[in-house]
């Protein structure tokens, strides 16, 4: 029988439609993958091709002289650094000047390696990475907001097949964050805690939707997911900006990371996805809200009901999608 539930954190209703719940396989991507060399003489991010990107901001010395990652001014900027986010207008018609950062971490030298094709020490220096960048750019004092995000296929938005993230820094921040601030911080006036970490505890406790869990890190299916598979993860430290993380717990959010990128891709035949390390915005107070990552398997499409009344339909049961994950976790946890 179907059901509205309500996700507390995001404020937004979700259907989940449990008579059109489908087996695993059923959103199974249906094309084979194509092959793709290890370095592409064509690609701007293999290496050799150093001088058909930007401005080069970072890079991490790799093995035999080549570099592990790098970071690069995006060649498309979405926003400008050149320009100061001055305000304009009047109630009905504001603008900012398009002030931002943008730029593209790409996570290694090989074409055809996704990150969960990466050795662990690996996917610590692409996480590594991301911190490091975060802690450049929030020292700007024009930023209030930092998304680090990766667009993991053409589905995902993508346009590039070499493995990369990206990080866009803005001056203001999003109706969808505000309304996350709102909630935690009226929640914290109410409780005197952290509704997230309360949420946690919640899951935790209940053990329905909980797919992995580390020393540090813990990853569940939303109660309310907006759509098949939809996963967070979750530092069980408290901090409300991903910055905050201490440097020391890398590996085991390297750890949760890969297994539950590995446990969607072996699942459902490698799906497109994205995913979004959600953070404060920089100007808010630690104990006001608790960073997280959000993971999104690229199943199905946003149709006019979705877009009508900004309520999803999940055709699965995020319960279910949990222990189908947890089993596939054990067995590679088994394979070593």
């Amino acid at each position: 029988m179907p059901e509205f539930r309500f996700n507390v954190l995001t404020q937004e209703w979700v259907i989940i439609a449990t008579e059109r719940a489908k087996r695993p396989m059923a959103f199974a991507v249906t094309q084979p993958q194509a092959e793709l060399p290890p370095l592409d003489p064509t690609c701007p991010f293999c290496p050799g091709n150093e001088h058909m990107t930007s401005l080069e901001v970072a890079r991490t010395p790799g093995n035999r002289g080549i570099w592990q990652t790098r970071v690069i001014k995006n060649k498309f900027p979405a926003l400008s650094e050149d320009i100061q986010p001055d305000q304009d207008g009047d109630f009905f018609q504001t603008h900012i000047n398009g002030f931002g950062i943008h730029e593209v971490i790409i996570d290694s030298p090989y074409h055809n390696r996704r990150i969960t094709d990466l050795p662990f020490c690996d996917i610590e220096t692409v996480l590594a990475t991301y911190l490091a960048r975060y802690r450049a750019v929030e020292r700007d004092p024009r930023v209030r907001h930092i998304i680090i995000f990766k667009n993991n296929g053409e589905k995902a938005g993508s346009s590039l097949a070499h493995p990369h993230s990206q990080l866009i820094a803005t001056p203001l921040i999003s109706g969808q964050i505000q309304t996350r601030l709102e909630v935690t911080k009226r929640y914290l006036c109410e409780h005197s805690r952290c509704l997230m970490c309360d949420m946690l505890e919640r899951e935790r406790s209940q053990n329905l939707r909980v797919i992995y869990e580390n020393e540090h890190f813990i990853s569940f299916l939303p109660y309310a997911a907006l759509s098949s598979f939809h996963t967070w993860i979750f530092p069980k430290t408290h901090h409300a900006h991903f910055g905050s993380m201490d440097d020391a717990q890398i590996p085991d959010l390297a750890n949760i990371l890969y297994y539950v990128l590995k446990s969607q891709e072996k699942l459902l035949n490698h799906p497109d996805f994205n995913f979004v390390i959600r953070s404060a915005p920089t100007d808010c107070p630690d104990h006001a809200y608790h960073w997280y990552m959000s993971i999104i398997p690229r199943l199905s499409k946003t149709a006019g009901f979705e877009i009508g009344s900004n309520i999803y339909i999940n055709s699965s049961l995020p319960e279910h999608n949990a222990l189908e994950l947890r089993n596939v976790i054990d067995t590679l946890k088994q394979l070593g």
